[in-house]
């Protein structure tokens, strides 16, 4: 069976800056273009880098972050930077999920489409529907499109975070793939 194409709007992003006079302005899309492409990801569907920094606070002297920003859509920095902040939108292919994994940073998640089901480590699961939101600190987490056909779109905002100790033990960034949503162990499909 053949997943459908993404046929969510393509998601267009609008930078100010300022101009000599101190001026709000939107910068020129021959800078940095508006359109954003999102990039596919394994199955799971497409990711696109809306912004990100280095820094933070962040330091806008001089434009700093947004040739920061444009060397990362060049070269991606991964799913967080060290010591900035990262945008994303994830789409969602039908009947997908992700695998579930850990970032040491603070995730702000907004569903802007669709509804997923946010899946814990410990196999608590919670259903979001458009306009609700999640925090992640640092805890291991999985996302499942409930939809047979429809893609669903989440945005992220990623914030840098101390290492998270729990009971002596560092959890660090991960990705695995076991039995966690399901009573007897299985990942559920």
């Amino acid at each position: 069976m053949s997943m459908p194409p993404n046929n969510l709007p393509d998601i267009r992003r609008y930078i100010t800056t300022h101009s000599p006079e101190g001026e709000a302005v939107f910068l020129s899309h021959s800078q940095i273009p508006e359109y954003i492409p999102s990039k596919p990801i394994a199955d799971e569907g497409d990711l696109a880098l809306l912004f990100a920094t280095v820094t933070h606070p962040i330091n806008t002297d001089d434009e700093t972050d947004l040739s920061a920003y444009d060397d990362f859509l060049h070269t991606s920095p991964g799913l967080t930077t060290p010591q900035g902040t990262v945008l994303r939108s994830i789409d969602l292919r039908p009947k997908t999920k992700t695998p579930m994994h850990r970032t040491v940073s603070l995730d702000y998640g907004v569903v802007l489409e669709g509804e997923v089901d946010l899946i814990l480590d410990s196999g608590q699961t919670r259903t979001m529907t458009q306009g609700d939101v999640c925090i992640q600190r640092g805890t291991a987490h999985s996302f499942r499109n409930r939809s047979e056909t429809n893609w669903c779109r989440l945005l992220f905002v990623f914030l840098p975070m101390k290492t998270i100790n729990i009971k002596g033990r560092e959890l660090r960034e991960e990705v695995y793939d076991e039995g966690y949503d399901q009573p007897d162990g299985t990942d559920g499909g």
